[in-house]
């Protein structure tokens, strides 16, 4: 009786929205915290990890896509690609174009879930959902930027000043973009091209005006 039970809770529960907007936000936080320490050992457990969190990113975020069939397919696709690239990543000598590859399937799924939130927060939804929505929009914010600033400098090396300038630097990209969107500006890192000095410029505009909105929109409410 109580296996039963427990199943047919937890199945009423990963079909609540504002459980997965939780769940999500451990997922995001989770990520951001552990992803620089794991990036630094490249092996096998890198790419371990990299699935896990793409796996329950999309298990997370299947009651939050039932309205929305285009994206959810959208995030099972790039999850999926992903994974896959990641497995790749481990075999023998594998092929030089990989990494960028994925760091671009990384990008448009991270877009995805940003689509997602969007809708959440600009539909009738109960408020605690919508502020889970808000929070989960702005980490996502700064790590979707942190691959746009990566793929800047794969594309035209020394945008920025670091000195690892491959793919196994992204942590170094993640720390910055959270530094540039709560306009904290250590100075340590610098964009130097101006593509990068123009991503940098709007990425603090967005740090400055989306917490803005938000809250507008919440009190509005």
């Amino acid at each position: 009786m109580l296996r039963p039970s427990f199943l047919d809770f937890s199945q009423r529960m990963s079909r609540n929205p504002a459980v997965s907007m939780g769940l999500l936000l451990i997922t995001l936080t989770c990520s951001i915290l552990f992803s620089p320490i794991v990036m630094e050992y490249q092996s096998i457990g890198v790419t371990l990890f990299s699935c896990l969190m793409i796996a329950s990113l999309v298990l997370t975020l299947g009651a939050l896509t039932e309205n929305s069939p285009k994206i959810r397919l959208w995030l099972e696709i790039t999850g999926t690609t992903i994974v896959i690239l990641r497995a790749v990543v481990e075999f023998p000598n594998p092929p030089g174009w990989l990494p960028f590859f994925t760091l671009i399937a990384s990008m448009l799924f991270h877009l995805g879930m940003m689509l997602m939130l969007i809708g959440h927060l600009f539909s009738v939804k109960p408020q605690a959902e919508k502020l889970l929505a808000a929070i989960n929009f702005y980490l996502l914010t700064g790590i979707t930027f942190s691959y746009l600033y990566l793929l800047v400098n794969l594309i035209t090396p020394g945008a920025f000043d670091l000195a690892n300038q491959g793919i196994s630097s992204w942590p170094d990209y993640l720390y910055f973009s959270f530094v540039t969107l709560t306009t904290l500006g250590y100075g340590d890192i610098l964009p130097l091209s101006p593509l990068a000095q123009g991503l940098v410029s709007l990425e603090a505009i967005v740090g400055v005006l989306s917490p803005t909105v938000m809250i507008a929109r919440f009190v509005g409410k």
